[in-house]
């Protein structure tokens, strides 16, 4: 799969044949006009000019489109995503005022052959912030915060005042993933941040992200990694 290091925006127009899809980068769907028929995950679309839709990086999808069409496409790569953005999930919204702005901004500089991937990258964080933290659930937040804490599928529940059944359901549609492995992953993303910039010992790093023992952080860390967190800090130490 291809891999982009700075962000892109094109308008392309889509066709009645369907297609499979998937890429290591995160990409944003602005539409202009028409239509496009898209699944990923468990979402299934027709995606409309009142409608964003955002792929995360390595999802696959399937698309196609019957009608006339044209699109401004956002390839983001995956590490302008904060820990907290890359959920992996699927995103739909309305366009609002604020998108509206933000779609006419990149159409324009499109346009006017001017646009680059340094404005691009200083409009990013209004991007971000409509699209990824004005549309986070409060339970996913909230493990975002607190994923160094016992966190419980019933607290989680509450917090969206579902019951714990339908809540396993709908998070997993929601993030692809069950909430245990949601937590596990968060986790370990805070480990290999501490691995990589700071000298504490894989003890306290494993008790900073929430785990009893250094070998429950170890062993998951592996399942997810395919390395140890030693190795993996070995492997990742900065100049």
């Amino acid at each position: 799969m291809e891999q982009i290091n700075e962000i892109v925006a094109e308008r392309r127009t889509y066709t009645t044949n369907s297609e499979n899809h998937i890429h290591r980068y995160g990409q944003l769907i602005l539409p202009i006009q028409g239509e496009l028929s898209i699944e990923a995950r468990t979402t299934e679309l027709l995606l409309d000019p009142e409608t964003i839709f955002f792929i995360p990086p390595e999802c696959l999808h399937r698309f196609h489109s019957d009608v006339r069409n044209e699109f401004i496409i956002l390839d983001i790569p995956t590490f302008m995503f904060t820990g907290s953005e890359l959920q992996n999930r699927v995103i739909t919204c309305q366009v609002n005022n604020q998108w509206k702005g933000i779609r006419y901004l990149i159409l324009n500089e499109i346009e006017q052959k001017s646009l680059n991937g340094s404005a691009l990258k200083e409009l990013y964080p209004y991007i971000s912030r409509y699209l990824f933290h004005e549309q986070q659930s409060k339970s996913i937040m909230y493990i975002h915060e607190h994923y160094n804490e016992n966190i419980t599928v019933q607290d989680l529940a509450s917090i969206e005042n579902y019951n714990r059944s339908y809540y396993s359901e709908w998070f997993l549609k929601e993030t692809g993933k069950s909430p245990s492995a949601y937590i596990q992953e968060v986790r370990i993303n805070k480990a290999k941040e501490l691995l990589c910039n700071t000298n504490l010992p894989i003890l306290h790093i494993a008790i900073q992200v929430g785990f009893e023992h250094q070998s429950s952080l170890t062993r998951i860390f592996q399942k997810y990694e395919k390395v140890t967190p030693s190795q993996f800090r070995k492997n990742n130490l900065r100049n």
